[in-house]
């Protein structure tokens, strides 16, 4: 599915869903963004992040130079940066966020997510950008995966 996000608050709204969607869920299948620099991926992070209970203890910034933020919310996110792991695998400790199973996790530059590293669901996201209009492709892989998207799409309106 392709969406067209031509406005911060259509990324918002966006955001908003999925927040609406994973609050309260019992499963949290990580969500795995690609695209290129400024396609929005920091910017929807950001607000899905401040749509969640617990929030305002949580000061989203692209977490580059540490790999991974946790922010207090609920449910608790792990915001990874992958790009500058091109080539260096994914450590034990990185992958004990990823799969714990009380976390949301977003995964940007998830291209250098290593295949043996994927969970068993998920959802991904390709961010692109044509001037001020961003398009973000979705799919899942996975049951609960495919649950998570089904409620977002649902939730979606800009």
């Amino acid at each position: 599915m392709i969406l067209v996000l031509s406005s911060l608050e259509a990324t918002a709204a966006l955001a908003k869903a999925f927040a609406d969607c994973v609050t309260g869920s019992p499963s949290l299948p990580p969500v795995l963004l690609r695209g290129q620099l400024g396609a929005g991926k920091t910017t929807f992070i950001r607000e899905l992040v401040q749509s969640l209970p617990g929030s305002e203890d949580a000061e989203v910034s692209s977490p580059s130079f540490n790999l991974l933020n946790l922010y207090p919310t609920t449910p608790p996110v792990g915001h990874f940066d992958l790009y500058r792991t091109s080539g260096m695998g994914f450590g034990a400790d990185l992958e004990e966020t990823l799969f714990a199973p009380d976390h949301f996790c977003l995964l940007e530059w998830a291209e250098f997510l290593p295949k043996e590293s994927r969970p068993d669901s998920y959802i991904e996201m390709v961010w692109t950008v044509e001037g001020e209009t961003r398009s973000v492709e979705l799919a899942a892989l996975g049951p609960e995966a495919s649950d998570l998207l089904t409620c977002v799409v649902n939730a979606f309106s800009i």
